[in-house]
């Protein structure tokens, strides 16, 4: 308890002088091999009550973070996306979750050199509701925390204990657009959906057995969404806050 007074003390005194948050001490480095290739779904912010650690997230992913959006609200230089970063920092003590995203913010504009804006601007968006036929969703009876695990051998996304939000959060960032839940529920859900059983309709190979284009991963999702969740998406248009990164430097100042 006077810990969590003591930091509170503080970061009121710090915007009373006109001084943003910070973390008390913070590590900043480019991940192994700049993160090409890595499967985004390894992105991690794990949060505790005085600290964050961000393991090989892109930079937009840690400014979406910072700034309590979702990655398609970031835009910025065309890498923001591509390159990967450690970060681990530290408060003082124990504070809200919305103070440390306030310290982030702090801690990617000093070490990345990074300027940003806010705009709103007119988007594609879609609604998520029940199909026809209705929502075929298994409700979860195992206790824990919500986990998504791809396995990329058997084309297939398991997902355990997750509520209808998270996945929203997923179907926004893949289909860079809003995604507005009218399903109605409320619960955790245990789904597995086999992706290879989509590919093959959506892209059949060609006359020498090979496929002519990469699948496109919004109509797998869509028919994903319907035959197996017994969910649909519907297009529509509203605006959405965007956070612009201005200026930001590929190389942080480390440590």
């Amino acid at each position: 308890m006077r810990c969590r007074l003591f930091a509170a003390s503080m970061l009121l005194a710090s915007a009373a002088w006109g001084q943003a948050p910070a973390f008390e001490v913070a590590s900043v480095r480019a991940s192994q091999g700049g993160g090409r290739g890595m499967n985004p779904l390894a992105n991690r912010v794990v949060v505790s009550p005085d600290s964050v650690i961000m393991r090989n997230n892109s930079l937009r992913s840690c400014v979406a973070w910072a700034y309590h959006v979702l990655d398609y609200q970031v835009t910025g230089p065309d890498w923001i996306g591509a390159e990967r970063y450690m970060i681990t920092a530290k408060a003082g003590g124990e504070v809200a979750e919305e103070q440390l995203r306030l310290m982030m913010q702090t801690l990617l504009a000093e070490r990345f050199k990074m300027t940003v804006h806010r705009m709103t601007k007119e988007m594609q968006a879609y609604v998520l509701q029940p199909a026809k036929g209705g929502v075929k969703l298994k409700e979860s009876t195992s206790e824990g925390e919500p986990d998504i695990k791809p396995d990329q051998q058997r084309m297939t996304v398991s997902v355990q204990r997750t509520p209808v939000a998270q996945l929203i959060d997923v179907l926004s960032n893949i289909f860079r657009a809003p995604v507005i839940d009218e399903t109605g529920l409320k619960g955790k859900y245990d789904i597995t959906v086999n992706v290879a059983k989509y590919i093959g309709d959506i892209n059949p190979p060609g006359a020498g057995g090979t496929h002519e284009a990469p699948p496109d991963p919004m109509s797998i999702v869509t028919r994903a969404l319907q035959e197996e969740l017994g969910l649909k998406l519907e297009a529509k248009k509203m605006l959405v806050d965007l956070v612009v990164i201005d200026h930001a430097e590929k190389v942080p100042v480390e440590n």
